[in-house]
Parts: structure tokens; sequence; C-alpha cells
């Protein structure tokens, strides 16, 4: 498949951070780089926990030397400040071993997803420019046949996951050996690094096409995660009356006097204001982590299930570490998932919550709750007091089946992209009638959401924005620690990050409308991504979240196929509830419920299981090959 085929044209050959540098007011420090903010941990808690991985346990002290030897190894290496180095593999102690380490030298750390195609994944390693490749022992013969002929990579690493690594390729280095043989010391640069340095280099899971290299400053990175835990909290403040709710935010920081406050809240709204501003203030500093470790034993404890490769990982699992020091658990087996292992370790290590991709990882969960109930086995999830979702869609009923086996649970559905740090949320318990999906509420002068990063929902057509209340479609616009742009694509970084009142926005290319209650409801992907139903415009997302409200529906899928009359119809991929029956007949009658002909899907077809990638999201590629040889000729 040629570049222009997948959507790349206008790219650069090569590029160069100079054409993304910001300035910022004071910007030449440096407290919001990953280095400086490991450095700030180990000065207030050093022997606090940082990371778990089956029978292993680091402190921040311990984690804090294992970087530093890993530092002076990419150092001795040649490895330069602004030079891009891959990690690729799923989440571990090492794979955030390297991330800081990369970091702290001023090198940039780029993802990569170790299973994806083994063309994308050559294209993202040329892309980067990558120099050096850090790589997980299951997945070194697969990166060692890509990076052969890649003219800028240097150095090969492979390690093992809390092992020796197995797999060590001819002429890679191991990292245990490098880790053995480096200083645990501080190294020593010759250069700074700062906040307005080259900090990320994330790349986006795109459902068509290679994946966009996004550029990211320490600026915008390190302090954008931090206040995207307070964002995504802030519909859990916002019911701060609530006492499951409250419990859940005093168990995230049980701060002497705060249930006095919580009563006295609940008749005067002022109060609560001030209690927000109070965390606003503290979040991400060494108070806010040494308070939190003080009062609470262990620290808040916190296992992201997907991967951090994935945006919706990273910024929570980072944000939870920037916020407050934040444990980070990680699964024995991260992949693929084991969800009798999760909660095993839920039970052992007495989380505190869990981040998951939607349905894709829920569904799971939810099965062997229900496995275990039947055979009489029993979990003590009480840790366990939030389950944050986002990047992939999680449907209403799957969470009140989730919240009906732990009532305690405050469930958080986010939203956000690769190409902005901030998160928005909606928080539910059991007992609520209405358990929102993603999306975000617009301020209010004076209230909650006033102190939120703030956004904006436009009109494609009449560029203002719509108005509350009238299911006026308009596209999603982010303010708040926007990316610098997209490597090598100057074009589409012009067309879609732009300055907007003085403020440097990205347009997200979701549509939604905003109700009545403010609050911004995602419908689905606009421009292209949209399907034309003889003229008329139809979100796959919209359609996906009815058929999966049906009873007998475990997973949908909806996609666009061409039509001779109508250009493009609608065809559903279904997999059903095991043992469950259903026909094409039962699924139009069913959606007629709900839309009108042009949305009602024209080709039905049920499968045992969807195609879905590792990080939860459907294999696009792998669905429309299965739905064109399904419909052959009938399809044009």
């Amino acid at each position: 498949m040629s570049v222009n085929e997948l959507g790349e044209d206008e790219r650069l050959a090569k590029d160069s951070f100079t054409s993304y540098r910001r300035s910022y007011f004071a910007g030449g420090r440096s407290n919001n780089t990953w280095g400086a903010r490991l450095e700030r941990i180990v000065q207030v808690i050093p022997d606090k926990l940082a990371f778990v991985q089956g029978d292993r346990r680091l402190t921040w002290k311990q984690f804090d030397e294992r970087v530093n030897s890993l530092s002076n190894a990419l150092l001795d290496l040649g490895i330069k400040k602004g030079e891009r180095v891959g990690i690729a593999g799923f989440n571990s102690i090492e794979w955030m071993e390297s991330y800081f380490a990369i970091s702290r030298i001023g090198a940039v750390p780029f993802n990569l997803n170790p299973r994806a195609a083994l063309d994308e994944i050559a294209y993202v390693i040329r892309d980067a420019d990558a120099v050096a490749m850090i790589v997980e022992d299951e997945y070194a013969r697969v990166i060692e046949r890509v990076i052969e002929g890649i003219a800028s990579s240097r150095h090969f690493i492979v390690y093992g996951v809390g092992k020796s690594p197995q797999c060590i390729p001819h002429g890679a280095l191991d990292y245990d050996d490098l880790m053995t043989k480096y200083p645990s010391r501080k190294p020593r640069l010759r250069y700074r690094v700062t906040n307005e340095d080259f900090c990320y280099l994330m790349y986006t899971s795109e459902k068509t096409g290679y994946p966009k290299g996004v550029v990211w400053d320490g600026e915008q990175r390190v302090k954008g995660v931090e206040q995207l835990v307070y964002n995504v909290l802030l519909p859990s403040f916002d019911r701060y009356g609530d006492a499951k709710i409250f419990e859940f935010l005093f168990n995230l920081y049980p701060l002497p006097g705060l249930r006095t406050l919580y009563r006295l809240s609940r008749r005067f709204g002022f109060i609560r204001v001030a209690v927000i501003r109070f965390f606003r203030m503290t979040w991400g500093s060494g108070l806010m982590a040494d308070v939190s470790r003080r009062l609470k034993k262990g620290g808040i404890k916190y296992i992201p299930v997907c991967p951090l490769f994935q945006a919706s990982a990273y910024v929570q699992t980072f944000g939870n570490i920037a916020a407050i020091g934040a444990t980070t658990v990680f699964l024995p087996t991260p992949y693929p998932l084991d969800a009798r292992e999760l909660l095993e370790t839920i039970e052992r290590e007495k989380v505190d919550g869990i981040m998951i991709n939607g349905d894709a990882f829920a569904l799971p969960i939810l099965d062997e709750l229900k496995k275990a109930k039947k055979e009489g086995r029993t979990y003590d999830l009480s840790s366990c007091r939030s389950i944050t979702s986002s990047g992939v869609g999680w449907a209403s009923r799957t969470k009140k089946e989730l919240c009906e086996f732990l009532p305690q649970v405050v469930v958080m559905d986010a939203y956000g992209c690769t190409e902005f740090s901030i998160g928005y949320g909606s928080a539910a318990i059991l007992e609520d009638k209405e358990l929102p999906c993603a999306g975000a509420t617009l301020p209010a002068k004076g209230g909650v959401y006033s102190l939120q990063a703030p956004f904006k929902v436009i009109n494609r057509e009449t560029g203002r924005e719509v108005k509350s209340g009238t299911g006026e479609l308009g596209e999603f616009v982010a303010e708040g620690y926007v990316s610098l742009g997209y490597w090598k694509r100057p074009v589409l970084t012009r067309r879609v990050f732009r300055v907007i009142d003085g403020r440097r926005c990205f347009f997200t290319g979701d549509d939604g409308y905003v109700d009545e209650r403010l609050r911004f409801r995602f419908v689905g992907r606009g421009g292209k991504e949209r399907i034309n139903v003889g003229g008329e415009k139809v979100y796959s997302e919209e359609i996906m979240e009815v058929i999966k409200s049906h009873p007998k529906v475990r997973d949908v899928a909806v996609m666009g196929v061409p039509d001779k009359e109508l250009g493009e119809v609608l065809a559903a991929v279904i997999e059903l509830d095991e043992g469950e029956e259903l026909s094409e007949h039962d699924v139009v009658k069913y959606c007629s419920q709900s839309f009108p002909a042009h949305k009602i899907p024209k080709h039905v077809m049920f499968v045992v299981s969807l195609p879905r990638e590792a990080t939860g999201k459907m294999e696009k590629r792998v669905l429309r090959e299965f739905v064109e040889s399904r419909l052959g000729s009938e399809a044009y």
C-alpha cells in the first residue's frame, strides 16, 4: 500500500523540533520535565512504594537509581539530546524505567505497539528517525527484522519483564547487563533539559492509515497530565455532597477535617468550590504526595490495565504519578488480559482504582465475576473505589452490571485525545438512573466547572459556538495543554491546531451537541469518517450505542459500505452473548424503534468474536476485509 493511499500526502521526509518549539514565561526552567518530577518525588517520599509487578516491588529511591543506571548507559552509547528512542513492549517496570531514563538525558521517547502490522512498525520507526529501540524480549525478533536497513537506527536493547531476556538477537544489547555495568548516580549532563525542550513523540492509534506522531514539550505534556487527573475528577467534585462519591474522594486524599467540610458543603455550596480550589493549588506539589502517603498507609495504588503505548493509559498513569506520587501496579502478565489475574491482583495489593479501555476490557472482567459467583468463589475487591475508562466505547449496560458486583465503585468515563493532555469525564454510581457516556461539561459562571480546562463546541458550517439544549451539532475544540503539532506534517498541523482568541486550540474532529445541562454529548467522528447514506450524514458510534443496548448483544461494529442506489449504506457486525440467538430481522426491528430508515443497517452479520487490537480498539482493516468478502458484488 502506498503512502498516499494511506493519507500520508504532504509529509516531510525530515523534520526538526525547531519548527515546533514554543517559548514560555520562565521557560528556561526544568520543573516540568520528567527528570525533575522524578527528583521531586524521590526527595519527598523516597522509601514509599513506586511500582509493583508480581513479586517485584520498587521504592521511588530504588526506581530512581535504576533510571540513573540506564541513563548513564544511554549516554555512553552516544545518544544525544533530542534524538528519538522507541519503547516496544507491554506494561512493565522496565517500560517505565526506559521512559524516565530516555527523558532524563533529554532524548525523546516514542511509543510503539509491538503487535502492530510489520509495515506499521517499520513506518513508525522510520518516521521517528529512531536512533535506538528498547524492546521487550518477546518482540525482539520482530523488531530486529524491521530495523534492518533503517539508516538512523544505531542501537537495539532487549529486556525481559522481571527476568533475563530470553531472546537477544545478534548485535543487540542486554538490558540487565547495562543496568549492572553502569553506576546508579545521577548522570552528569553538559546541557540543560528544560520545559521548552522536545519531551515526547506520541504516536496515535489510527483507524485508517498509519499513526501520526504527536509532538510534545515538557510544559504541555508534564504539567498537562498532572492537571488531567484533577480535570477528570471534577464531575466527582461536583457531586461532593453524595456520600459514596465523597468516600471515593476521601480515600484519595484523607485530609483531616474533610468530613466536617463535607457536612457543611451540603448546606453551603461555596465551601465545595473552596475545597476544589485547594485541591487544584496543591495538585502536583510535594505537599500533595507527602500528605497523601502520610494519611493513607501505602498511598494510592492504581492499575493501568490497558497498554501504556496508548494515550489513555499513558496520560492517566503519568498523571497519577505527577499529581500525587501514586503507586503503579502492573499485572504479572500484561498481555493478553487475564481477568482472574487482575481481580486477584486488586485483592492482594488492595488496589484503589483501575484504568480500562471500554467494553473490550470491561466485558472479560464481568465474565470472570459472573463465573466466580457461579463457582462459589469470591474476591475481596472492597479497596477498589474507581474504574476509569477512555479511548473505547463503554456501554451503560456494562457499567451497570459492574456496579452491581462492585457497589462501592465510582465509574468514570473519560474523554480525551492523543493531541491534548487534558481529559474530561463523567462520574456515576450504582444508584444513578443515568450512567452518562464520555463527554465534558461547559463552565457555568462561578460553578465547579469554571475551574476546568476550557473547551468550545463549534458548528462546522457557521464557525460559531453551538447553543445548548437545541441539539445543534458541533465539533469539540480543546483549549488546554495542547500538543505542538504533528511530526513531519506541517499542512495537517496548520489545519487542526489553530489560535482562537489568543489561545492555541486543537480541533478534534469529534462531533456532538451540548444538552440543557451544558454537557457535551459525543455523537461520533465527523468529517470523512461520517457515513453518507443517500445524502444523510450518519455516525457509526450512534448506531453502535443503540445496538449494544440490546440485552443479547455483547459487542458490535458498524461501518459504511458502497451501495449502487444510495452511495453508502450501513453494515453491522454483531457478536452475541454466549448462548444467545438473534436474526437480522430482529436487529432491524430493534433499530427501527430508535432511528429513521437511513440509520438502520441494511446488512447485518454475526461473528463469534470481533477483531480488536491490544488497545481494545476495533481492527478496522481486518473488519472491512471481512465485510467486503461477505458482501462481494452485493456491495457495489
